[in-house]
């Protein structure tokens, strides 16, 4: 990846993709948004608040 990201912005991206995810119609595309979203949560664990 490359790039380190504040845990503000993961906390954003997180939350901007369950929402995706609660406004998907379609049970893959719901799936997919929240496979994503669990991703960012993994990242975020070791980011420490500052």
């Amino acid at each position: 990846m490359g790039r380190l990201w504040s845990r503000e912005h993961l906390v954003r991206r997180i939350d901007r993709y369950y929402l995706l995810a609660a406004a998907a119609k379609i049970p893959e595309i719901r799936q997919w948004y929240i496979g994503q979203a669990r991703y960012y949560r993994r990242l975020l664990a070791p980011v420490v608040a500052l």
